[in-house]
């Protein structure tokens, strides 16, 4: 007799990956307020709602509103900033991170001890809003941001809990549970020798404000601190040869009291064994990648390039010659200095309500990617953008409709996009190659001042090209005969400070067959 299998159980294999991919679709549709500063401008506004809700509510709040006071003076929180200095404030990732996580982790905890303290009638505008708070994934993407500006410019925990990025010493460090937060994450993620170097740092700290009512509503976060340290030391020592006496020491500690705890922790505080334990966790460091490097500007400067104004190209030039940077010449790249004006940038930022989510892959299964940047395409009737591509038209000879879309993007939280070439998929789309042909050449305007880090660099050739508003970089993808020069292999560096603003158009190669020919 044949057998006759069931088809349910499969029918609901299928069903649940179907729901499961959904979800995952939905996460990286939503937008992650940590890979713009567009999106932290937008949490910061949350947040000051939600401050505000409970402010006005202060004469309900009674003895309360004593400790929501305290709480808000010690994040920094401001009644009045204006939009400068809030993008100023969120351009640093000190501040940015420390935003991130208190909206992640207090702001529903304040949300719980308010509702449950004035009941559920008063606080419909607060449960709005902490619907908004960042989740899981955008927590994620911010440490994992705080992390790549740590490694790639090579800076020191000790230092970027303190406010130092990159030699430069800002007035905002790290909080205490901020460095616990960050901690915790390298822990959960097995790096045991980074989690001890922020658990270290934390240890040293005490927390900012000990106001018993405030621990109440948002924990204790040194609950588990001292322990934790030390199983990331046990864990870490575990993976070296020879690690120094005050590590293996932290090896006896599996289910220790808390008085051994206590013993362990006084040995490690000693300032002797502090300094072996810190030469420990920092003497295994990864050789730097030439793109790293570029990051840095510690490229070997190059020679024989010119500034000079260039006003023989056409007619518009004749009369009004552009500044002109040479940056290489084999393969050609050059900047125009000066070519997109303050009122050109208020309109393009205009243009940026419906950024997305901007990735430099592929969803590789149900893999949830970090965002690159956030962007959007200005496709818009607007005689703005047609000057500019008009523009582009007279200081590069190519051939284009004026009114083709530029694309607009705004970067994040130590977001980057990593070595790549424009002649293939750059994580946005993939090109018409069919229709138009390969990218030929690529144009970035940058669109404001990034007083750190957010350089472009191309490490096949050791070039380094730092941001300057309202100047345009360009370059080409491939070869005059159509081949692809895999030296314009290029990538996006953190923003270490700043407000990483682009405009960008790629140059498609058959429509320019006349205006670049093949050389002979």
């Amino acid at each position: 007799m044949r057998k006759c299998y069931s088809l349910l159980p499969v029918l609901l294999g299928f069903a649940v990956l179907r729901s499961f991919v959904g979800c995952v679709d939905d996460i990286e549709e939503k937008e992650r307020y940590s890979s713009s500063t567009l999106g932290l401008l937008k949490l910061l506004k949350v947040e000051g709602k939600f401050a505000d809700s409970l402010i006005n509510k202060a004469d309900h709040l009674g003895e309360k509103f004593e400790s929501l006071r305290i709480y808000l003076s010690s994040v920094g929180y401001e009644l009045h900033r204006s939009l400068n200095e809030k993008v100023q404030y969120v351009s640093n990732p000190i501040n940015a991170f420390s935003l991130l996580r208190r909206t992640h982790e207090d702001l529903p905890k304040w949300h719980a001890y308010f509702k449950e303290a004035m009941g559920e009638g008063d606080l419909n505008i607060l449960d709005e809003l902490v619907e908004k708070v960042p989740n899981d994934v955008d927590m994620l993407s911010a440490m994992h941001g705080i992390q790549r500006i740590e490694k790639i410019y090579d800076s020191k925990i000790d230092d970027l809990a303190q406010g130092v990025l990159h030699g430069v010493q800002y007035n905002v460090q790290l909080t205490y549970r901020d460095l616990i937060a960050m901690g915790n994450s390298m822990y959960q993620q097995s790096d045991y020798q980074t989690a001890a170097k922020w658990y270290r740092v934390a240890c040293k700290r005490e927390l900012e404000n000990a106001d018993q009512l405030l621990i109440e509503i948002l924990g204790d976060p040194s609950e588990h601190l001292h322990r934790q340290y030390i199983k990331s030391l046990f864990k870490y020592g575990s993976t070296i040869s020879e690690p120094t006496k005050s590590i293996e020491e932290a090896f006896v500690m599996v289910q220790a009291s808390q008085e051994e705890v206590d013993n362990i922790m006084s040995d490690l505080r000693d300032p002797h064994n502090d300094v072996e334990v810190e030469k420990e966790l920092y003497q295994v460091k990864r050789r730097s990648s030439n793109f790293e490097l570029g990051c840095r500007g510690l490229y070997r400067q190059k020679t024989n390039l010119v500034c000079r104004f260039k006003s023989t190209a056409n007619t518009f030039l004749r009369l009004a010659p552009l500044k002109l940077e040479e940056i290489s010449l084999d393969p050609f790249i050059a900047m125009y200095h000066e070519v997109l004006y303050d009122s050109e940038i208020h309109e393009l930022k205009g243009q940026s309500m419906n950024m997305v989510n901007g990735y430099a892959s592929e969803r590789n299964g149900t893999e949830i990617r970090d965002t690159v940047v956030r962007y959007d395409w200005w496709s818009n009737i607007s005689l703005v953008r047609e000057r500019i591509n008009q523009r582009i038209i007279d200081m590069t000879e190519f051939n284009f409709s004026k009114d083709e879309k530029l694309q607009i993007a705004n970067y994040g939280v130590g977001t980057y996009f990593q070595p790549h070439f424009d002649y293939s998929s750059d994580g946005f789309e993939t090109p018409n190659i069919t229709t138009l042909g390969d990218r030929l050449a690529s144009i970035l305007f940058y669109a404001s001042e990034v007083p750190q880090g957010g350089a472009t660099v191309f490490p096949e050739i050791n070039v380094t090209v730092f941001p300057q508003k309202g100047s345009m970089l360009y370059w080409f993808n491939l070869h005059d005969d159509g081949r692809p020069d895999i030296r314009s292999k290029h990538s996006v560096c953190p923003v270490i400070n700043g407000d990483r603003w682009t405009l960008t158009k790629w140059l498609p190669m058959f429509p320019q067959m006349f205006s670049f020919p093949c050389k002979s």
